[in-house]
């Protein structure tokens, strides 16, 4: 059998412990759930170019300084971005004086699921924006510049999109978003995620033509994918095949590695195997794989869509020249 290629980007979930109640989401649920030691991390693919480190809160691990110091050098080359509720400005930012002695351009992504009130409301944490924005500007005044809000639709925060953008743009920082979808293993919650479709296509509108009348080739990408989570979210399509299960894994707290955060077929655990390639080409992995293609739900989202776009830079390139010179109009 052909071997199967290296994985370019993964999300590590260290831990489901977590300090928030968001509504979209079980995991603050999950207790006593087993975490990966560091020493695991050893066995990660040199391949990888992109690293999410999430939880959970990933923050809550009190060995999260060296976890980072293990990925990155294990994977030297891969760039690394934690994704905190930023609800322990303290904290963090004595976490990440440490961090950034080992790894100065690693990134940071903040999630903000509204605009101040609905924000709160969604993560039913007390004073939840003032505490995100007191990590921000903590974080900015340690110099780091790889900082983003990451902002997650839903029915309820819809009209709160836009607004979060503006945020970003507003602080000097990156955006980055998602569509919330059902994940049994991850989230642990079936998602009927509708939201207002006249709402949702003006958000969307302002976002895509904010970023494509930039001249960062950056952004323009951006726009593009925003394009891409957009049809996703009407017609439950791609716009492009992604590679979940083979340029792309996520690796639970536990070892257990799956195609994506979505994708509930197991491909190994991380534990039992003393080297990446006999879990990666291994009969339980490939089964896995074959269950993505077969039966395997389609998703849509920054971690998979990354390679897509990778791998179709001809479409992509023609759809920002197209919607760069026209504006967009309509979707």
């Amino acid at each position: 059998m052909k071997k199967v290629e290296q994985p370019i980007d993964c999300v590590i979930g260290t831990t489901y412990n977590c300090n928030s109640r968001c509504t979209m989401c079980n995991i603050w649920k999950i207790k006593n759930s087993p975490e990966l030691p560091v020493a695991e991390y050893k066995k990660l693919p040199q391949s990888l170019r992109d690293i999410n480190i999430s939880g959970g809160e990933p923050f809550l691990r009190k060995d999260i300084v060296e976890i980072v110091r293990v990925v990155h050098e294990r994977c030297p080359k891969a760039r690394i971005v934690i994704s905190s509720n930023g609800f322990m400005p303290d904290l963090i930012e004595k976490r990440m004086k440490e961090i950034l002695k080992i790894m100065p351009d690693i990134g940071v992504a903040i999630s903000v699921d509204g605009y101040k009130d609905m924000h709160e409301k969604i993560r039913r944490i007390p004073d939840a924006w003032n505490k995100d924005m007191d990590t921000i500007e903590r974080l900015q005044k340690l110099g780091m510049k790889n900082l983003r809000l990451a902002f997650t639709i839903l029915p309820e925060n819809i009209q709160d999109f836009g607004k979060v953008y503006d945020e970003s743009k507003k602080r000097g920082i990156q955006f980055t978003h998602a569509f919330a979808q059902s994940s049994e293993h991850y989230f642990g919650i079936d998602i009927d995620n509708n939201p207002d479709k006249k709402e949702l296509k003006k958000q969307y509108l302002h976002i895509m033509n904010s970023e494509l009348s930039s001249w960062n080739p950056k952004k323009w990408v951006r726009a593009f994918f925003a394009h891409g989570l957009y049809k996703f979210s009407i017609e439950k399509k791609q716009v492009l095949n992604n590679d979940p299960g083979t340029k792309f894994f996520y690796l639970d707290p536990d070892g257990v590695v799956y195609p994506s955060v979505v994708h509930n077929f197991p491909m190994g655990n991380l534990r039992e195997h003393a080297y990446w390639d006999s879990l990666w080409q291994g009969k339980k992995a490939n089964e896995s794989r074959k269950q993505v293609r077969t039966i395997g739900q389609p998703a849509w989202m920054i971690c998979t869509a990354r390679t897509a776009i990778k791998k179709n830079p001809h479409k992509v390139a023609c759809w920002i020249v197209k919607n760069k010179i026209t504006g967009m109009r309509d979707l």
